[in-house]
């Protein structure tokens, strides 16, 4: 009856023994660097720490059906005229986050690195927090495109909406491109055709009064190609596409007419 009390002192001193151990045999931060020195290999870990810096920490972990992915800064630039490597942040809602795979798979082809910041249903205040945001973490470049106005025109007063417009041209600041998709409208579902002529007379104003803001005239190609909704505000998949490649097409212009007067 005695030899079962020591048997199991002996159980536990070993399983103490191995826990010691583990730490012990697990390698430091500095051996790790050692070894990516000695052999010119990351340690897997290393990619996914890399991510997580580049990745906005304070982004919803839970998306849901509404939001986009954590927005990601890129530590690799594309190659490629006329964006070669440069920078571009898009912010938007549900419209940036149906069209974002292709947006971003045609932004990298013309040499863009794109960051995207999107989610369904916000409207110009959203958007002002995510400039704000993304100026604190260092991750503002030098080109903004922006995609936003219609909830803007659903649920806010007129007054509200152009003070606010005003106020993102302002905040992003006069060094920076801003590329403003206009509204393109069903007139169903509380966004009339009469509110999206009123939200895009106020961008043609804003494009006057500021020398850095140009109009994505989405709604000319828009109308013009026949583009059609699946709920009165969501476009069908070929309108996706198409606003993509309208945004894309669009960027590439301004720049290389930019690099043409340089």
């Amino acid at each position: 009856m005695r030899a079962a009390p020591r048997r199991l002192v002996v159980v536990i001193v070993a399983v103490c023994l191995c826990v010691v151990a583990i730490p012990a045999a697990a390698p430091g931060a500095s051996s790790l660097l050692r070894l990516t020195a000695a052999s010119g290999q990351v340690p897997a870990a290393a990619p996914m720490a890399e991510l997580a810096k580049r990745r906005d920490p304070r982004w919803p972990n839970r998306i849901g059906w509404q939001g986009c992915p954590a927005p990601i800064w890129p530590s690799n630039a594309a190659e490629g005229a006329p964006g070669n490597g440069r920078r571009v942040l898009v912010v938007g809602d549900s419209l940036v986050r149906d069209s974002r795979t292709r947006l971003m798979t045609l932004l990298r082809d013309g040499g863009w690195t794109p960051t995207v910041r999107c989610w369904g249903g916000k409207r110009l205040d959203w958007v002002s927090d995510q400039i704000s945001r993304a100026k604190k973490i260092d991750q503002l470049p030098s080109t903004v495109i922006v995609v936003v106005g219609t909830n803007d025109m659903r649920w806010i007063s007129r007054p509200v909406t152009k003070a606010r417009m005003r106020s993102l041209v302002r905040q992003i600041g006069p060094e920076r491109e801003i590329l403003w998709v206009n509204t393109y409208a069903s007139g169903a579902d509380r966004f009339t055709r009469p509110k999206e002529r009123w939200f895009n007379r106020q961008l043609r104003r804003l494009a006057r009064q500021h020398g850095n803001v140009t109009i994505v005239d989405w709604s000319s190609q828009a109308r013009t190609r026949g583009v059609r909704f699946e709920d009165g505000l969501h476009y069908r998949p070929k309108g996706r596409r198409l606003l993509a490649e309208v945004i894309a097409a669009d960027l590439n212009r301004v720049q290389s007419t930019s690099d043409g007067r340089g």
